[in-house]
């Protein structure tokens, strides 16, 4: 009894499910006489008539004039024994120009090439909202001026903006956990809470800590973090941003009129009951830098005076100054001012 053969798909149906599901169509050229054949697909992406007449010089023609010199160069390119694909426009007085996407093989003969043309008006949109998102958020993050960072679940740092400018380290550094070294002993701990916290119940969090500056100091930042949540709302990676507190509450202070004077900084360690060590090492300078300031006004950094001021708002106290007066005041937690 013969053996019943298998069926066998023809090479046009697979063609077929190629150019619906992949929306592509295939073609091939005549460099001689430039006749153009073309399979359904090729003829749908074209908006032309199945099977109809055509050729390399005709769709020239139906292309944005800025894009032909493009068209042109693809049969040279080829020529030369190289694979070419070219992103063009398809003008049609009835629509807006449409991109297409055309891929030509190397030649198998001197005067045939063979490609296909697909559809690019989607992907080249998708692009287009990707660029803009990504535009919004570096956008957002330099107006912000801090840090953003960006990890999946297993704890591995995918992005990572602005940490290098504040702690001297790379992303190389933050792989993994080394970037609690940044953060102040004291506030390890704490910080390290708030992580197993967001973990156990996805919920976003935020964090106050003392981070190490290159200069050797440490400030003030205020972290926030959030889950990044799948459609079926489980979190598929986390995103965080850095404020630096320190540099806001200094600037506060100044927009209050506030500026640091030798009699303020000497009569505050006194309402504080602090040493001149222990200002120093809450605002995170130098004694020496404290000593000279108080005995002879010697000139501080911007970013020490801000130190020093943040230092005392921490602690409740408050300076004020104007053209005639100069003050403290002491802010009584609980209470509005």
């Amino acid at each position: 009894m013969p053996q019943k053969q298998p069926n066998f798909v023809s090479s046009r149906n697979y063609v077929d499910v190629a150019e619906r599901f992949l929306d592509v169509g295939f073609w091939n050229a005549d460099l001689t006489t430039g006749e153009v054949r073309g399979t359904d697909g090729f003829f749908r992406i074209l908006g032309l008539a199945r099977g109809e007449t055509f050729s390399l010089q005709r769709w020239a023609a139906l292309l944005h004039p800025e894009d032909r010199e493009d068209f042109r160069s693809i049969s040279p390119v080829v020529a030369m024994g190289v694979s070419v694909s070219r992103e063009v426009r398809l003008v049609d007085g009835q629509r807006p120009p449409r991109w297409i996407r055309i891929a030509v093989e190397e030649p198998t003969a001197a005067d045939r090439i063979v490609g296909l043309v697909q559809d690019a008006a989607g992907e080249r949109e998708a692009r287009a909202v990707l660029y803009r998102e990504r535009a919004r958020l570096n956008a957002f993050i330099d107006m912000f001026g801090g840090v953003f960072w960006a990890r999946d679940l297993s704890g591995i740092v995918a992005d990572l903006r602005g940490w290098d400018r504040i702690t001297g380290q790379d992303q190389f550094q933050c792989t993994r956990d080394a970037w609690m070294e940044a953060i102040h002993p004291e506030d390890r701990e704490r910080v390290r809470q708030v992580r197993e916290a967001c973990a156990r119940d996805s919920l976003a969090r935020e964090v106050a800590y003392r981070l190490l500056y290159p200069d050797g100091r440490y400030r003030e930042v205020l972290a926030r973090t959030t889950p990044v949540r799948q459609e079926n709302g489980t979190p598929m990676e986390w995103i965080g941003l850095i404020e630096e507190t320190w540099r806001r509450d200094a600037a506060s202070l100044q927009s209050d009129g506030a500026a640091l004077r030798p009699q303020q900084l000497r009569a505050a360690r006194v309402i504080l009951g602090w040493s001149a060590e222990q200002l120093a090492q809450e605002a995170g300078v130098s004694t020496a830098t404290i000593r000279r300031y108080e005995t002879d006004g010697e000139h501080m950094k911007d970013a020490t005076v801000a130190a020093i001021l943040a230092a005392l708002a921490r602690h409740g106290l408050v300076l004020t100054s104007s053209s005639t007066e100069m003050g403290l005041r002491l802010r009584i937690p609980g209470l509005s001012d």
